[in-house]
């Protein structure tokens, strides 16, 4: 019965206090949680191009040896919600880079799309180039525009530069990205082995060219 009685009388005195101070003004407090879209980036077999076992013999001394396009899927999914997004291919063997040898895939190809191929026994070992390919999203095809750090957005031929290049993919005239909810296409790779004259083929030579993609948000 005590703890009654407290709760009336409690009670009470707080209905008392609110009549000598009333209410004259009210907060309205508005919240909410803006929340950035969330993508996934994937590519088939993890990513990786096998050029598998290629005979010493069939290396050029003197020139640039090139080998065979292959390619690999990749996908960007963002669920439901569409966004606009991008990629950057950052070298993680930049230091290997052999300077010129995309030569031997012909025109087009400057220094930034050269991509190395590491080293074997301190000798740098060739390089490779990527494109990107078949773009598409649920609504069609998209085409691949580019940009350089923060510059303004440009068409593309899909072939891929080292970051801060950047590349996105358009769905119209306008050289915009496109915002979409999911990513379809393919990476092209072709690589190039140094000369022969400059590795070391008294040993197995290991192609481990490597690249890190990173997607952006726009």
């Amino acid at each position: 019965m005590k703890k009654i009685v407290g709760l009336t009388l409690g009670l009470a005195c707080l209905a008392a206090t609110m009549g000598a101070h009333a209410a004259t003004s009210a907060e309205l407090i508005v919240r909410g949680v803006i929340k950035p879209a969330a993508c996934n980036l994937s590519m088939s077999g993890g990513g990786i191009i096998n050029y598998g076992n290629i005979p010493s013999g069939q290396l050029s001394q003197t020139a640039f040896n090139a080998l065979g396009e292959k390619t690999t899927p990749i996908t960007v999914s963002c669920g439901n919600t569409p966004a606009q997004f991008g990629l950057k291919f950052v070298d993680l063997q930049a230091g290997s880079k052999v300077a010129g040898i995309l030569s031997a895939l012909g025109g087009g190809y400057t220094e930034a799309h050269n991509f190395g191929l590491g080293t074997v026994g301190g000798r740098k070992t060739g390089g490779f180039a990527a494109t990107l390919r078949d773009l598409r999203s649920p609504s069609g095809t998209l085409s691949p525009i580019m940009r350089i750090s923060t510059g303004a957005w440009q068409t593309s031929d899909g072939k891929v530069a080292q970051a801060p290049s950047q590349y996105s993919w358009r769905s119209g005239a306008a050289a915009t990205p496109a915002s979409i909810s999911q990513l379809t296409g393919t990476i092209a790779v072709r690589a190039v082995i140094n000369k022969a004259q400059d590795l070391d083929l008294s040993r197995d030579v290991t192609l481990d060219g490597r690249a890190t993609l990173e997607l952006t948000y726009i």
